[in-house]
């Protein structure tokens, strides 16, 4: 009986600080027209199963620019291809870094990754060491006999397959090759699923993906984050430790046996730059294994 007095007394409170937000919105002209919404919870209400086919019909109510709170975080929806030009284009740098995250903090290392780091010195370099250490044209084609020792398994497991009459699931395979290559121009070599963990490297990796994108209270309510009402949290700090602990095996071979005269890989390339100072920031392990966790997701 308690909680229905107290739920029956915050109503009137709920619509009284409406009203007052939306008095306080009218006076502040800087901030382009959208949905009041409710104190703390915003106008989350407004989202439904397809928040895209949500956000399109308030867009044609209030603009292609419009302003909206998630909770307590501010937003602001664009909706127009000008509008995008504007966010992408013309002041893509006032819009390049991403907001901090619970996934973000127990995944990507507190944003220490190529794809989570908020734009700056550190995001320039650790981007333009991806692109001329793994990603150009030179370091592709010095990977070439490894691509095509890779492609060369793959033909032979499909000729095989093909005597045998056994079906192949050609996307699979390709995927798998993908991986396989990726894998040796990181890490310089191919692991076992096993080496990884029991349920394999690629099912984790997708529930990682699964997890970082899913709809998190915590984003969106930060005081609540802690209690990890939704148990994102731990399944995260889980998923976290089987890619550390991988990694963790992953450096160590590398600092142990250093070979100078086989090609250098991602790993060595990083390492070279651990606890360098040439940069104006520390380069450490965890920074490396951000890293290598972007390369590795996104050639999934």
């Amino acid at each position: 009986m308690a909680w229905i007095l107290t739920t029956l007394a915050l109503i009137p409170l709920a619509f009284f600080l409406r009203a007052w937000l939306s008095k306080r919105k009218i006076k502040d002209s800087k901030l382009p027209p959208g949905p009041i919404g409710f104190p703390i919870f915003g106008s989350l209400h407004l989202l439904g199963k397809f928040p895209h086919h949500d956000l399109h019909q308030l867009a044609k109510k209030y603009g292609p620019i419009m302003y909206m709170r998630l909770s307590l975080v501010p937003t602001v929806v664009v909706s127009s291809p000008r509008a995008a030009e504007l966010i992408l284009k013309t002041h893509d740098l006032v819009f390049a870094s991403r907001p901090p995250n619970e996934a973000a903090k127990h995944i990507t290392y507190e944003q220490k990754g190529l794809t989570f780091a908020p734009y700056g010195s550190y995001w320039r370099n650790v981007r333009k060491m991806c692109t001329l250490e793994l990603l150009s044209n030179h370091k592709i084609n010095s990977f070439m006999s490894t691509r095509k020792e890779e492609l060369d398994l793959l033909i032979d497991y499909i000729k095989d397959a093909s005597r045998e009459r056994v079906a192949v699931d050609i996307g699979s395979k390709i995927s798998s090759l993908s991986a396989d290559i990726s894998c040796r121009m990181v890490f310089g070599k191919k692991y076992l699923e096993k080496e990884f963990d029991e349920m394999g490297f690629k099912p984790v990796t997708h529930e990682l993906m699964r997890l970082a994108a899913s709809f998190n209270m915590g984003d969106y309510i930060p005081p609540i984050a802690p209690l990890d009402l939704q148990g994102l949290t731990k399944r995260m700090k889980a998923i976290g430790k089987l890619f550390d602990d991988f990694f963790e095996k992953i450096i160590d071979e590398h600092i142990q046996f250093k070979d100078e005269n086989r090609t250098k890989d991602f790993v060595d390339v990083m390492l070279d730059v651990l606890g360098s100072e040439e940069t104006e920031y520390r380069i450490g392990r965890d920074n490396i294994k951000a890293i290598i966790l972007d390369m590795l997701v996104a050639n999934l």
